[in-house]
């Protein structure tokens, strides 16, 4: 219960106990002076105690009817409390026709000690689950039957003994009976609202004024006279809040709850993302949620009692009906009890439109007999796209290994050329994804040998189509001479004409004279190569001008050089080698030269560029986000 009802709940209660305890007060100085003819008393406590019969009798069918279904021990011992109370009322009643109603007197205080006692001990303690055992409800209000039995031949035996006659013989103790009554509601009233703040149902706020007006109504009674037919209507009062609380919790209660749980079922459904669908045995939309009613086209309130063939067809081989054998194969199945479970079919909707559907049918049974199906629906529509798509990434992936490798194959075409001995040359490349941008390339003239390095924007197939295309350039080039400016002068012009406009080249060409030992090189805007001179153990940056490959149709490229003194070597490398995106770094000369200092150089130049790898990769800390591509050329 929200905390608002609840809170509402408490004030509309308390006032009313508050008006009962006012009411109360003022009839004890005001009842006693009104005057009640004998007559009009007597028909009006004989009107009030058929009532409260009435209402004894019917807790007491309500807890025989109610107890198979719940086992709750409280229930079932509160039926039979109100049926021997109600026994002991009949007997009251009777008599009072019978006579002048003072011999049913004890009756009627013995319904009341009965019920005020009972209830005092139910709201004691903890209700409870009984175990299910034949004949528990006969046993208890057997129980209750030979106790109404027993306390109504004690009266009858005893009352001929009591001294006094008919109109004096019961004041002392009526009215200590009615007392004792009246304290034994008020304890049960603390004990129902103590449960009540434990968090108990709303029919204990019913329970508690209840017993509230009971006590009240004994007191009154206990008083006598004219306070007696107050205590009736009193007594009447507590009766009917009986009646309302066993209405909430046999009637309201289980109702609400139905209700909610009705609702969560819904919601939960309808978050699921299948279809869900209730069919009679007729084959009749009975209920399906709104996932269902995407899946099939239909509005689901609208859907419910029409048969689902009307809306809905298996696409066929003709795609457009049912296949009426195989259905009847289907139905077959689930008057067996068979669960039938189909991955992906096609369903063809009223509207004409076919999308893949998997689904499970299972059917509910009843003594055996088919009495309904449940459908659960899939839409594979999102697993079909995937599959395909995954086809797609698969055919892609095996596109890019083919091209990697076709790749590859070209760059070891230039590792393993027949090079001059008078050089050591090693080249290591490990691109970022799985198809390079950067590339390299050796040319052996007569007396010289000419390498270059270069980095193409960008990554992935158009970097390694414009890398293959240029190499493919390079290849085409060595009649035109060992100076590094002609090279770029030529590749320059055909970036330009061939490439798209966002994608250029850097590179780096240089060209080592075995004659003269010079190292003549050109640069077009890539980073500048390092020169190791071993007679110092310095490294120098080889600067040249000159911008990127494809910017300008027209570019005058210069040609540098430099002397190489035996266990020189110069390095060229690629922008990925030292940079960090999205750091401060230092320079990347810089970066580079420290590297270099921290490997043996005195190896071959194969074993160099390993060592001086393993430095990269610890300075990038294993996160590669570029190609990466070194090569050192070192005259011996």
């Amino acid at each position: 219960m929200k905390e608002y009802e609840r809170y509402r709940l408490v004030r509309l209660h308390s006032a009313m106990a508050v008006l009962a305890a006012g009411m109360f007060g003022l009839l004890l100085f005001v009842a006693g002076r009104l005057p009640v003819s004998p007559g009009f008393y007597h028909s009006i406590h004989l009107a009030l105690g058929l009532a409260v019969m009435v209402v004894c009798w019917l807790v007491a069918v309500q807890g025989w009817s109610v107890f198979p279904h719940t086992l709750s021990m409280e229930r079932l011992m509160m039926g039979a409390l109100f049926f021997s109370s109600g026994l002991l009322f009949s007997l009251h009643v009777v008599l009072s026709f019978a006579s002048d109603g003072v011999e049913a007197s004890p009756f009627s205080l013995s319904a009341r000690l009965t019920l005020a006692w009972g209830l005092l001990f139910l709201f004691s303690r903890r209700d409870e689950v009984m175990e299910r055992r034949s004949g528990q409800r006969w046993q208890a209000f057997f129980a209750a039957f030979a106790y109404a039995a027993v306390v109504g031949l004690f009266i009858h035996w005893v009352a001929p003994l009591w001294p006094g006659d008919g109109t004096s013989r019961w004041p002392l103790w009526w009215k200590a009976g009615e007392g004792i009554a009246g304290l034994l509601d008020a304890g049960a009233a603390l004990l129902v609202w103590r449960r009540w703040r434990q968090g108990s149902s709303r029919s204990f706020l019913y329970w508690l004024l209840a017993l509230w007006w009971f006590a009240l109504g004994q007191w009154l009674l206990m008083l006598g006279g004219g306070h007696a037919l107050w205590g009736q209507l009193y007594e009447m009062a507590g009766f009917l809040y009986v009646v309302r609380a066993m209405y909430v919790e046999t009637v309201e209660k289980p109702y609400v709850e139905l209700k909610q749980h009705k609702q969560q079922l819904e919601m939960m459904a309808n978050a699921l993302g299948e279809g869900l669908m209730m069919l009679n045995r007729d084959g009749r939309i009975v209920w399906m949620n709104p996932e269902a009613g995407r899946l099939l086209g239909l509005d689901p309130e609208e859907a419910k009692g029409k048969p689902l063939f009307s809306f809905v067809s298996l696409a066929g081989p003709d795609g457009s009906a049912w296949d009426w054998k195989r259905l009847r194969r289907v139905v077959k199945q689930l008057k067996s009890g068979e669960v039938i479970r189909v991955e992906e079919e096609p369903f063809r909707r009223h509207d004409g439109v076919c999308l893949p559907v998997g689904y499970t049918l299972a059917p509910v049974m009843e003594n055996g007999a088919l009495t309904g199906l449940v459908a659960v629906l899939r839409d594979m529509t999102e697993k079909k796209e995937k599959e395909r798509l995954e086809r797609e990434r698969e055919q892609l992936d095996f596109e890019l290994s083919l091209a990697a490798n076709m790749q590859r194959a070209l760059l070891q075409t230039s590792s393993k050329a027949d090079l001059p001995s008078y050089v050591d040359i090693s080249v290591l490349s490990v691109p970022a994804r799985v198809l390079s941008g950067d590339f390299y390339h050796f040319v052996v003239h007569q007396t010289s040998v000419s390498a270059c390095i270069a980095d193409v924007s960008g990554k992935g197939i158009p970097a390694a189509m414009l890398m293959t295309l240029m190499k493919f350039i390079l290849d085409r080039t060595v009649h035109y001479g060992t100076q590094p400016h002609v090279y770029l002068d030529l590749l320059n012009r055909f970036a330009y004409d061939y490439t798209e406009p966002s994608m250029f080249v850097t590179m780096f060409v240089g060209n080592y004279n075995e004659k003269t030992h010079t190292f003549s090189y050109a640069c077009a805007g890539h980073e500048p190569a390092l020169w190791y001179r071993a007679k110092t153990k310095q490294c120098v940056p080889l600067h040249a001008k000159g911008c990127a490959l494809g910017l300008f149709p027209q570019f005058s490229f210069e040609t540098k050089s430099v002397v190489l003194e035996p266990g020189d070597f110069v390095l060229l490398y690629t922008d990925g080698v030292t940079e960090k995106r999205g750091e401060e770094a230092d320079d990347d000369f810089s970066v580079l030269a420290s590297m270099v200092a921290r490997v043996n150089l005195d190896q071959p130049a194969a074993q160099i560029v390993r060592d001086l790898y393993e430095h990269i990769k610890a300075y990038h800390q294993y996160a590669q986000k570029d190609d990466q591509t070194l090569l050192l050329l070192r005259r011996r």
